[in-house]
């Protein structure tokens, strides 16, 4: 139980730092609503207490999990005895930002999972409790680098650090403990002394001499409890290491064993169903043929007991929603409706492209060498664990950052921005952005390397005005969570995004969940769409070759006539009936009429089809269209691309070397450099020196922070050079803006707000 002191602080200061009341938001018919929250070392729990709860009284609580370490925001479904409610529901601090408006005195908390809008009582207890938050993200920060510091440690696994930290530990409590068997040694030497020469010896010396061997003989006995304890409190963490260390060796080793069992039955079936002579076969994205998928699932049965499997692949859960869909029952209706499409063939549209030349672009880069490289090494601690947290070699990685790579959602926005900054029906306008969000994808087919993580502060510009109509600016704005901002403008279009990211390495696979909206905005019109990007995955990370899938449900929103469009990407399945690769989706106006379908694959084309007339309900849904509009095809393979990463054109240009940009900017990386040029020995020794370099950093400002919290100073939040952190009024979530001012910095060659980190 912690007790509560009328000012709302806590008389136990070890367990918790502030306690209050604070305004919550609701929804728009209750609106703000008070709630008691409390604030301690790991986490802050919010509460609604009933009416007569007096406000001096306690609350049982119970903290967060001690293994878990990182502060975060809970809920707890129980009732105390005093009458006080606790409602469910947690924020991670660490995977937190924290937001304040000066004029409202809101407070904004914004996670990956849920946002809380707060409003404090006056400016001095919103003041209180922003410090507050700032102490408890600074300690999760800093344990959270502590165990990244750990886990990045080359050359040596969790449990070998474990077991050395127990050495240590135990040596020096040793040292204690024989240091006062030496003094314990000498006082009885001189105790025996005093006691044969008693008469000689003044009885006050004599009692000094019996108390402090009482006091040795207290610290001998306290030495050897402090082993006993340290022991036992190491062999503790050295079972946990051992533990862990064999659940995922065991976990790997299973899943190893069902890869195999799932291999043969399918070479078994794809062998009886080839025999058969059954027809001709579709080659599908990931080299298997395909034949009857009737006849190949009857094969099965055949199969033991031990090695029978159903399904090639499993569902991938969708962490960001706790859910495998966004459909309602009316769009569920809607996706699996009959689509009755006149027998014309499709109408080709060439979107209007007005673009010169612009200055002549390299057309290659070296070849991606073939290193060897012991997977096992790199795996076995990565398990369960966050992508962007995971230290890996540049062998796995491609010579392109994060911000390079969201700066490929682009490439087709020549096309189909630009035209649809030209139309004036918001419904068709609707449809372009779809395909616009849909190209973005069309370049992760064979991309199954990772990009290089950019440094705190790290940029990166593409200016592409004079040759295709835009450009952009992005920054790597946050270290925890690590999150990018970027901004392209375009004719007659603004996007905006902010990119953060969840990911998990399951074993079989790898999924990266992003976060955060995109936002795309016409200045004619005043239109302004938003939109969540959906889950890839990376499958056979372990087993066979590596492929890609991008699967989930996508909703795009106009927040100016209030059309929506439903895309859902089909997550593949070796068995199923669609094609691979395939999205179809539903354009609805604001009262919920569809009035356009669109169709095609993530990977080559898009279309659109103009809904004439729609009647049935259930599964009898009849949708009759015009005929299709190709709205987007994708483009054909660079020659040799196989070879240098399976790059499109616009990647092979978006790291060549340019004069005039940013010291920050990520053409000017050394450790990518060296990679694109196939010196991968020397890029490995350069991206640890890097990665070092920010560590170093990182330790100096939580050393500064500390000093701070010591002095009880407010502590102010490292501030992105070029963007701005702010509530997003369309969707409620934390964004970041971009202010305008790098292309004036870039004209007048000022660079003077970038920081040195390469």
């Amino acid at each position: 139980q912690c007790g509560m002191s009328p000012t709302g602080l806590s008389s136990h200061s070890e367990s918790v730092e502030k306690s209050g009341w604070m305004s919550k938001w609701t929804n728009y018919i209750k609106g703000y609503r008070q709630r008691w929250f409390v604030l301690d070392k790991r986490a802050m729990n919010l509460r609604k207490r009933l009416r007569g709860a007096k406000k001096s009284l306690g609350c049982v609580w119970r903290p967060s999990n001690r293994s878990e370490k990182l502060s975060h925001i809970q809920f707890e479904e129980s009732q105390s005895e005093v009458g006080e409610a606790c409602r469910g529901g947690s924020i991670n601090l660490h995977e937190a930002r924290v937001l304040s408006d000066k004029v409202t005195s809101n407070i904004v908390i914004a996670h990956s999972t849920q946002t809380f809008h707060l409003k404090a009582q006056n400016d001095l207890d919103r003041e209180a409790w922003l410090k507050a938050l700032e102490y408890a993200r600074h300690r999760a920060n800093r344990e959270a680098d502590s165990d990244n510091d750990e886990d990045e440690t080359h050359g040596a696994s969790r449990g070998a650090i474990t077991v050395e930290g127990a050495k240590r530990a135990l040596d020096a409590k040793m040292n204690q403990l024989h240091t006062s068997q030496t003094m314990l040694a000498k006082l009885g030497k001189e105790f025996e002394h005093v006691m044969t020469n008693g008469e000689a010896i003044d009885r006050k010396v004599i009692g000094e001499r019996i108390h402090m061997f009482i006091v040795a003989s207290a610290t001998v006995v306290q030495a050897a409890d402090e082993i006993a304890s340290l022991s036992e409190k190491e062999i503790k963490k050295l079972e946990k290491a051992l533990s862990s260390e064999n659940s995922q060796r065991i976990q790997l080793q299973e899943q190893l064993e069902t890869l195999a069992k799932q291999h043969s039955s399918l070479e078994r079936a794809a062998a009886r169903e080839g025999g058969s002579g059954g027809g001709g076969g579709a080659i599908l994205h990931d080299g298997v043929v395909r034949r009857g998928w009737r006849s190949i699932v009857a094969s099965y049965s055949y199969t033991s007991d031990e090695e029978e499997f159903h399904d090639a692949e499993e569902d991938i859960y969708d962490e960001r929603k706790g859910t495998s869909s966004i459909h309602s029952g009316e769009d569920q209706e809607l996706f699996s409706a009959e689509i009755v499409v006149p027998e014309r063939g499709t109408v080709m549209v060439s979107p209007r492209i007005e673009m010169v030349s612009g200055r002549s672009r390299r057309v290659s880069i070296p070849d991606r060498p073939d290193h060897p490289l012991n997977l096992w090494s790199i795996m076995k601690n990565c398990i369960g664990k966050e992508l962007s947290k995971i230290p890996m070699p540049v062998n796995f990685s491609e010579p392109l950052s994060v911000l390079q790579r969201i700066t490929e959602d682009l490439e087709y926005a020549h096309m189909l921005l630009n035209e649809a900054a030209r139309k004036s029906d918001a419904l068709e306008q609707m449809c372009w952005v779809a395909a616009y969000a849909v190209s973005s994808y069309s370049t992760t087919g064979n991309r199954t390397t990772k990009p290089f993580n950019p440094l705190l502060g790290e940029t990166y510009e593409c200016d592409r005005m004079e040759d295709l109509g835009w450009r952009s600016i992005s920054e790597q704005v946050s270290h925890h969570p690590p999150a990018a901002a970027h901004h392209a403008e375009g004719r007659g279009w603004n996007m905006f995004q902010d990119f953060t990211m969840t990911s998990r390495f399951r074993g079989k696979y790898l999924s990266v969940i992003p976060i955060g909206h995109t936002h795309v905005t016409f200045s004619a019109s005043g239109n302004h769409y938003t939109y969540k990007k959906i889950t890839t995955t990376v499958h056979n990370i372990i087993v066979g070759k590596l492929w890609i899938d991008n699967h989930g449900d996508m909703e795009i929103t106009n927040h100016t006539t209030g059309d929506k469009c439903t895309l859902k990407f089909a997550q593949y399945s070796y068995f199923g009936r669609d094609i691979p690769r395939k999205v179809s989706g539903f354009v609805k106006d604001s009262s919920g009429n569809v009035k356009y379908v669109m169709q095609g694959t993530w990977d080559d084309h898009m279309d659109m089809l103009k809904v004439m007339k729609a009647t049935g309900k259930g599964d009898k849904t009849k949708v009759e269209t015009e005929s299709p509009i190709r709205l987007w095809t994708v483009n054909g393979p660079y020659d040799g691309n196989d070879r240098m990463h399976h790059f499109t054109r616009l990647a092979i240009e978006l790291n060549e070397e340019e004069t005039g940009v940013a010291p920050t900017d990520s053409r000017l990386r050394p450790d990518q450099r060296l990679m694109e040029n196939g010196i991968w020995d020397e890029a490995n020794e350069k991206k640890q020196e890097l990665e070092e370099k920010q560590r170093a950093k990182r330790k100096r400002r939580e050393a500064e922070v500390e000093e701070a919290i010591q002095r009880g100073e407010h502590i102010e939040e490292i501030e992105p050079i070029w963007f701005e952190k702010t509530q997003d009024e369309k969707t409620g979530s934390l964004i970041h803006v971009f202010k305008g001012e790098y292309w004036k910095a870039k004209e007048s060659n000022d660079w003077s707000k970038s920081p040195n980190i390469f």
